[in-house]
């Protein structure tokens, strides 16, 4: 009689267990958590067409971690992406001493009229949210905006 129980029981847990998401999702929950917790906001990018080049699509999934900033309405978008050898473009504004604080799988930078948003594939712990958010908080707060390259 108690066999019969502890099976009903194991088979109720089992259940239970084949309902939770996969542990590399709870991971990836966490880490959003994290950043919306720090007030930031996350978006899926899920076009291939929509990623650069040293994006991966496979590694995925990609998301773009953003913050409002106060800029000019007139400012226009300005996009630092990493290349293929792993190395951030010059740019006058953002120095790449900031940019290599960034998480090793963040592959681009984007500044919007009204947001700054970093793209990666969340290959990483809860220090890289913070490495993000602490970056995107910097450089929000300083409203520096990179220039165009001529």
């Amino acid at each position: 009689m108690i066999w019969i129980v502890a099976l009903i029981a194991l088979i109720i847990i089992g259940n239970f267990i084949w309902l939770l998401p996969p542990r590399s999702e709870r991971r990836r929950m966490k880490l959003r958590n994290k950043a919306i917790m720090s007030g930031l906001t996350c978006r899926e990018i899920k076009d291939k067409d929509l990623l650069p080049e040293a994006a991966d699509y496979e590694q995925g999934p990609w998301l773009e971690y953003s913050i409002v900033s106060l800029t000019e309405d007139d400012d226009p978008t300005i996009v630092l992406e990493k290349s293929a050898n792993n190395h951030w473009p010059e740019n006058n504004a953002v120095s790449s001493v900031i940019l290599s604080k960034l998480p090793h799988s963040a592959v681009r930078v984007t500044f919007r009229t009204g947001c700054i948003a970093v793209l990666w594939n969340e290959d990483g712990e809860l220090e890289d949210v913070q490495s993000i958010t602490d970056f995107l908080v910097s450089i929000a707060v300083t409203e520096a905006k990179p220039q165009p390259q001529t």
